[in-house]
């Protein structure tokens, strides 16, 4: 079975404790897809997202990882830092459980 669910991101961004999705419905999830609103190359000066899961049981833990398409690059993936405000963004989760 899939489910399918969206959030907003966290106002205060913590890579020590990154967000979560409870896909309490299921014992245990199987298989994810997750996706910002934000992760296409939009212009210039934008900021590229990425998403990085896993999985414990029925929650997916997801981190957000972001490149910049400003200056020469090449432009090296990190961690979005602490304290970022992502609640401006959407963040969606396709899980598929049992």
């Amino acid at each position: 079975m899939l489910k399918i669910k969206s959030a907003a991101g966290p106002a205060s961004y913590a890579t020590a404790t990154p967000p979560t999705i409870d896909f309490g419905e299921f014992e245990r999830v199987v298989s994810v897809l997750a996706k910002c609103d934000r992760d296409e190359i939009l212009g210039v000066a934008d900021t590229v997202y990425a998403i990085r899961v896993s999985i414990a049981g029925n929650v997916v833990t997801y981190r957000v990882f972001v490149a910049s398409t400003v200056g020469a690059g090449p432009n090296a993936w990190a961690e979005i830092a602490d304290g970022s405000d992502l609640s401006g963004r959407t963040f969606t989760v396709i899980a598929e459980g049992e």
